[in-house]
């Protein structure tokens, strides 16, 4: 089936008007009865173009549904990309089970997979400054980011130092007892010479 272009969300909530000839307060009970989050507020400045935020997910397939569109149309019309399924629907059995200082390895790296490929408006609501205090932190589960929330880069990790097959540069236990230690390292564990 071929779905029109649309050039924006503003133009898909018209449309969705059009379809089901009723109001925006009309549409979002409509949504709401469907599951979706969204209030009639938000469709009516979408629709006035008074909206000044960046539209969550949960808004945008709303939209979506309400003017009979894929996700892939409302997204591309939002200018965002087409997010993929949740990520925690598709992490390997046993997951849930792993120790908190695990899942935030998890988390954390995600988080600089998000920066590197430049989809960190999408994420989460953590800046800088609450990643580096443990601040703001969200659960290995994540969720949404509301409307117009931003993230920031990790500060520690710069993101145009790293290609997408690298890993933050990180100093092994060995390495670092060589360095504090000057190489004294094996030879000193065996003990003083029986002579």
């Amino acid at each position: 089936m071929n779905e029109p272009r649309y050039r924006s969300l503003r133009a898909l909530v018209e449309a969705a008007v059009e379809r089901h000839d009723t109001s925006v307060r009309q549409l979002s009970f409509m949504a709401k009865k469907q599951g979706f989050r969204v209030v009639d507020t938000t469709l009516n400045q979408i629709r006035s173009g008074s909206y000044k935020s960046t539209p969550s997910h949960e808004t945008i397939r709303a939209v979506a549904w309400l003017a009979g569109v894929s996700d892939e149309v409302a997204f591309t019309a939002a200018g965002q990309p087409v997010p993929g399924p949740p990520l925690g629907e598709e992490l390997p059995p046993g997951s849930d089970y792993l120790s908190p200082k695990s899942r935030k390895a998890v988390v954390d790296m995600v988080r600089v997979l998000v920066e590197l490929e430049g989809h960190g408006n999408a994420g989460s609501t953590n800046t800088a400054a609450q990643e580096s205090t443990g601040e703001g932190e969200q659960p290995a589960g994540g969720g949404d980011a509301g409307e117009g929330q931003k993230t920031a880069a990790p500060a520690a990790w710069p993101a145009d130092q790293f290609d997408l097959a690298a890993h933050p540069p990180m100093e092994l236990e060995r390495e670092r007892f060589e360095r504090e230690h000057g190489g004294a390292g094996e030879e000193s564990q065996i003990g003083p010479d029986p002579d």
